[in-house]
């Protein structure tokens, strides 16, 4: 089965964009204090990886054949947007970065393995 790999490839890059922001933020703000990653320290950047994140990650599952949807795939994604939710609704710095880094690598790597599994379907 040849599928595009869209959703999957755009899903792969929000997760990574998502967790340079929140790994390389902090080392930004220590480097350079004097408030100039004060915006991108928001959590409205987290909302907004979530955004884009959810209905990628929803569309590849809806875009693949009842007969090509596979568990682990579906599973490792819900699991990334759950932990990507969980991110974005905590307050505590924290486990905020550390639930939503869980997330974007549970997302990523479940897409990742839709791209394999797909292309060697075939």
């Amino acid at each position: 089965m040849k599928a595009p790999g869209w959703f999957d490839r755009g899903a792969v890059g929000v997760s990574l964009l998502c967790m340079v922001h929140c790994l390389l933020l902090p080392l930004l703000a220590v480097l350079f204090p004097l408030g100039v990653f004060a915006t991108l320290a928001e959590n409205h950047w987290h909302w907004l990886f979530l955004a884009l994140a959810a209905p990628l990650s929803i569309l590849a599952v809806l875009r693949l054949p009842p007969h090509a949807r596979n568990l682990y795939f579906i599973g490792g994604a819900s699991c990334g947007i759950t932990l990507l939710t969980a991110g974005v609704l905590t307050h505590e710095h924290v486990w905020q970065v550390a639930l939503s880094v869980a997330g974007a690598i549970c997302l990523a790597c479940a897409h990742l393995y839709n791209l394999y599994r797909l292309r060697h379907s075939g």
